[in-house]
């Protein structure tokens, strides 16, 4: 359940989500057991709303997982035009990821990469009108720096578990190890909040979320996120 929201707000919110899939449910259940991250439900559908809105075509996501996530980031797909690319550093998730691609009868749709996206960003090709953000939360600030030329003007970019189960919030983390991405994703959301390219909310669904649209300017230059003091 959601560290900041009541469970009983999350279980309602759950309640009124349309039925999900045998796979999702699956895969749902795979996530729990072997503890591999995974979107919250409600996240899940805020995703597809957002979708639909924007009328995605060109959809790049960071942390496959084991394609959960992916998998409905191709929904809704009526027109058959969205193609989702996404990136996976550990070999063992991505490949099972596939697998549920293959499963889902998806895969034409998708493009999975193995490998760290920092370094697999600067080499993808053309641009995104959508950008989901799940992987390493301390590595956000350069994600974002990275991605930036890549969204296109009108484009969104989401970031999830931004909350850190609230440790955002109030700046308290449980270890001292915990610091530094407790600091960096704050920044990260500091730079979200004043970039003068961007319009950005955030979102009590799951862990939070930031939601950002990329403003239609001429200068097309991001802003880099400073250091949130001392490790």
């Amino acid at each position: 359940m959601s560290e900041v929201l009541p469970d009983q707000v999350i279980e309602f919110l759950q309640t009124m989500l349309p039925e999900r899939s045998e796979l999702l449910k699956r895969i749902e259940e795979e996530c729990r057991r072997d503890h591999i991250p995974l979107v919250s439900p409600e996240v899940g559908q805020f995703l597809q709303v957002l979708l639909r809105i924007k009328g995605a075509q060109r959809v790049l996501e960071l942390g496959t997982g084991i394609g959960y996530s992916t998998i409905i980031l191709t929904q809704p797909n009526t027109q058959k035009d969205r193609h989702i690319t996404t990136v996976e550093i550990d070999e063992n998730r991505y490949r099972r990821a596939c697998g549920n691609f293959a499963e889902a009868g998806v895969a034409k749709y998708i493009t999975p990469v193995l490998g760290d996206a920092n370094e697999v960003i600067p080499d993808l090709a053309g641009t995104f009108d959508f950008i989901f953000v799940d992987a390493a939360k301390g590595q956000y600030p350069g994600f974002f720096n990275k991605v930036w030329t890549l969204l296109e003007p009108g484009g969104i970019i989401v970031c999830d578990n931004i909350f850190l189960h609230g440790w955002v919030i109030d700046m308290t983390w449980p270890e001292r190890r915990k610091k530094t991405m407790v600091c960096r994703v704050r920044a990260f959301l500091e730079t979200l909040r004043d970039h003068p390219q961007l319009a950005t909310t955030l979102l009590p669904l799951g862990d939070g979320l930031s939601v950002s649209v990329k403003e239609f300017v001429k200068d097309e230059k991001g802003g880099a996120v400073s250091p949130c003091g001392k490790s």
